[in-house]
Formats: structure tokens, C-alpha cells, sequence
């Protein structure tokens, strides 16, 4: 009868080690900065200020394949198109004074202007805000 029993438990290990490694890969889309719709620093261009946007964008972070900074860049940049889909919605023609925002433990928000993101272990967010902002017509 032990016999049955570790024969068993092989097997089960056996099968789970198989799932683990036929787990399905992630896909993950490839953004790029929208360059000419969102400035990190104010634009040398006239505008005028519509109000601020804000997005959020979660990510797996369980990638074996795929390092977590260089996933934080990527999503960083999928936020960053929603700002100027957001701000778009509202009027605006570009976003200015992109920013990452961190929420830290003490409840203080810090903003960054660069990528940054949490990872819980298992799945990342990015949050970012900006500056809805509608070009001036030249004189």
C-alpha cells in the first residue's frame, strides 16, 4: 500500500510540473511615447490649459521573459495614450507636464517624470497625470 501512495504522488507531481511549464506565454502589445501629443516639460508652442487628466493602466508582471522595468516603460506609455485619448476627449490637442504618480505607504503622493510603477508580485500598475492643454491659433 506505500508503494500505491508514492506512486501516486509521483504522478500527481509529475502532472503539476507539466502544467507549470505549458502555462500559455503572456502577450504583451508594444507602445511607444505618442511624442508629439504629450510633453514631459511645457511645450515652447502657445496653448491654452484645459484642466488636468489622470489614467491608470494594470500589467502582468509574471513574465519569466520580460523584466519588470521594461514592462513598467512600456505600460508607462500605454498611460500616457489614454492621457491624450482622455484629454482629446475633453477638447485638447496635447498633454503637457506628464507625470508618474506613486502612492506611498505613509498616504503622501510623490510625482515622478519618468517611468514608475508598482508590482505587487504578480501584477503592475502605472499611474499618470497630466495637463489637458488646447494649441493657441498663431497671430
Amino acid at each position: 500500500m506505500k508503494n500505491h501512495k508514492c506512486y501516486f504522488c509521483g504522478v500527481l507531481i509529475v502532472l503539476f510540473l507539466v502544467s507549470c511549464a505549458s502555462l500559455p506565454e503572456i502577450k504583451h502589445k508594444k507602445f511607444t511615447y505618442p511624442v508629439n501629443e504629450a510633453f514631459i516639460k511645457r511645450p515652447k508652442r502657445l496653448y491654452t490649459v484645459l484642466g488636468s487628466v489622470k489614467s491608470r493602466v494594470d500589467f502582468p508582471t509574471l513574465d519569466p521573459n520580460r523584466e519588470v522595468d521594461s514592462l513598467c516603460v512600456n505600460y508607462f506609455n500605454s498611460a500616457v495614450h489614454k492621457l491624450v485619448e482622455y484629454a482629446k476627449d475633453k477638447g485638447a490637442d496635447a498633454v503637457m507636464d506628464v507625470r508618474s504618480v506613486v502612492f506611498l505607504m505613509n498616504g503622501k503622493m510623490e510625482t515622478y517624470p519618468r517611468p514608475e510603477c508598482s508590482d505587487d508580485g504578480a501584477e503592475g500598475q502605472v499611474l499618470t497625470q497630466g495637463v489637458a492643454i488646447k494649441w493657441k491659433k498663431a497671430d
